[in-house]
């Protein structure tokens, strides 16, 4: 059998063609841009034991910036805000923006320019996207605060009564120790949530839409990954419902150009003043 010839972007061209040839059904599709391809595609609080300390770097990050968070009103609230200023967090930075994914697979940098980039695409089922205020973003989002070692839930199973009678399972399942303890938890920012924490949703990962409140937001295009656990706190969720798709692109060069031509520069993605300082100096130094 003939192997298929692998799709390269290396041309704007290229990258729509790319979109048009990726199916969709009842999803959407969503993109994530790499300067060089990694073994695993996953966040940051995944790397370098940081996994072990999450509830640790979440409440001290707090205790220490508490002004910036003081208006919060939800975990992920906060999550996306320390996500923002480079935290190690259970979320993965996505976009509705292929282009926008395009400019972080090909962005400089002196080190990996000579790698080729990875230009991710997601086609994500619609029952696996929320938005930044639904209960099950909330229940995932406070995974955040109980300990590494305190958040087990991979010998609670149905039986066979359970099977046919979801209601019954969900009572037992939310009786459980860990369970109590995330659902008081949920409890701080939703007083009035009751006791329905599915297990089905804290092993997934959901594709949340935030709130554009942030500069940085907006000009991505940005929404995220949120991932759950994978029997216990010490795994993050895996890739089930949906798998990433992973296209190779080279030419980072003349990709930059071609972005640039359509008005996606360092300084519109990154809108901060001193990063459009930076690119201005960079583009009229003699």
């Amino acid at each position: 059998m003939e192997e298929k010839e692998e799709l390269v972007i290396d041309t704007i061209p290229k990258l729509l063609e790319l979109i048009a040839s990726v199916k969709k059904s009842d999803s959407n599709l969503f993109f994530r841009g790499q300067k060089e391809k990694y073994p695993n595609i996953t966040p940051s609080i995944d790397r370098d034991g940081f996994l072990k300390k999450e509830d640790e770097l979440f409440r001290e990050f707090i205790i220490r910036n508490p002004d910036e968070f003081r208006d919060n009103k939800s975990t992920f609230e906060a999550l996306t805000k320390m996500q923002h200023y480079g935290l190690p967090t259970r979320l993965l930075d996505i976009t509705t923006n292929p282009l926008v994914a395009l400019f972080f697979a090909v962005e400089y940098d002196e080190e990996k320019e000579e790698s080729d980039g990875d230009f991710i695409v997601f086609d994500i089922p619609n029952k696996y996207i929320k938005y930044y205020d639904s209960d099950t973003v909330s229940v995932v989002s406070n995974v955040v605060k109980r300990p590494y070692n305190k958040l087990d839930i991979s010998r609670s199973i149905r039986d066979e009564v359970e099977e046919k009678e979801k209601s019954k399972w969900i009572r037992r399942f939310n009786k459980t120790t860990p369970i109590e303890y995330l659902l008081h938890e949920i409890k701080d920012e939703k007083p009035y949530f009751s006791h329905v924490i599915d297990k089905e949703h804290l092993e997934s990962i959901w594709c949340v839409k935030p709130l554009l409140n942030n500069r940085r937001i907006i000009k991505q295009d940005g929404a995220f990954l949120l991932f759950g656990i994978n029997g216990t706190k010490q795994k993050l969720a895996d890739y089930r419902e949906f798998k990433p798709m992973q296209f190779r692109v080279t030419n980072k060069k003349l990709l930059r150009e071609q972005l640039e031509l359509l008005g996606l520069s360092k300084d519109k993605i990154y809108p901060e003043m001193e990063t459009t300082a930076e690119y201005l100096k960079e583009r009229y130094k003699a």
